[in-house]
């Protein structure tokens, strides 16, 4: 299997991971079996390639069918931090239903003062929208920060909306796509991590049992003259381990 090949083959598992990931954040942290299976349709997926799928959702609290086991997803570190942050927002004023309603108008047509009113009224939100995400490797901190950075943006460019009634939910798309994108950097990077283990596991258990049978270490043509692992697949293992796989005799390769 050519190196681009595998390539393409690595981008297409990790798009669909990640597309499942979002899925599931959408719907309380639970995927269907039935959503698990369309995602990879066509990938031929292994057993062991199954299992880690089901790993990587489980460390990620996302249950298939049912949710998954309450869990304690804060630090006593993002448990202080969540609890000051709320109660410093909190502490802010917040308008009448009827002020709200104006400063979202004029929020709309530019003015600077009402933007700001309505950063003020939406940080709430931005602590609602982030607890939904708290389990997900991503620090409540960091979450709530491009939680806020989403909605200073937002606030400036409100104008094509129809009308006032529009704002809060433009407002808490954007805040939601900002942590989604944050979530699915650090999903994809622990994918990427977990992959390559689940690669290297395979080289490693191919190249021990070769080496058992022949009773000493075997070069990387030996082990792909088997057919069970390719050449590009020893040496992307070599790399990942710095050499060090302990069965195989890489040092004319």
């Amino acid at each position: 299997m050519s190196n681009t090949s595998d390539l393409n083959q690595q981008k297409a598992f990790l798009a669909a991971l990640q597309a499942l990931v979002k899925a599931a954040i959408r719907n309380h942290n639970v995927v269907t079996s039935k959503q698990l299976e369309k995602a990879f349709e066509g990938m031929n997926l292994d057993d062991s390639r199954k299992q880690m799928i089901a790993d990587y959702l489980a460390q990620n609290n996302i249950g298939i069918d049912d949710p998954a086991p309450d869990a304690d997803n804060l630090t006593d570190e993002e448990k202080d931090y969540l609890a000051a942050y709320t109660e410093s927002v909190n502490a802010l004023e917040q308008p009448s239903d009827g002020e709200l309603e104006a400063i979202k108008i004029n929020a709309m047509a530019g003015d600077k003062d009402a933007q700001e009113a309505l950063i003020t009224c939406m940080l709430p939100k931005v602590i609602d929208i982030a607890k939904l995400y708290e389990g997900q490797g991503v620090y409540m901190e960091d979450l709530i920060g491009a939680g806020n950075e989403a909605l200073v943006r937002g606030v400036r460019v409100l104008a094509p909306l129809e009308g006032p009634e529009e704002v809060e939910g433009r407002l808490g798309e954007l805040i939601m796509n900002a942590m989604e994108d944050l979530v699915a950097e650090n999903l994809d990077e622990k994918a990427i991590g977990a992959d390559a283990v689940q690669k290297v596991n395979h080289v490693r258990e191919k190249a021990d049992d070769l080496a058992g049978m022949v009773g000493h270490k075997v070069t990387v043509d030996e082990l792909a003259a088997e057919g069970e692992v390719t050449k590009d697949e020893i040496m992307e293992a070599i790399r990942l381990t710095a050499n060090k796989i302990d069965s195989i005799d890489y040092k004319d390769d």
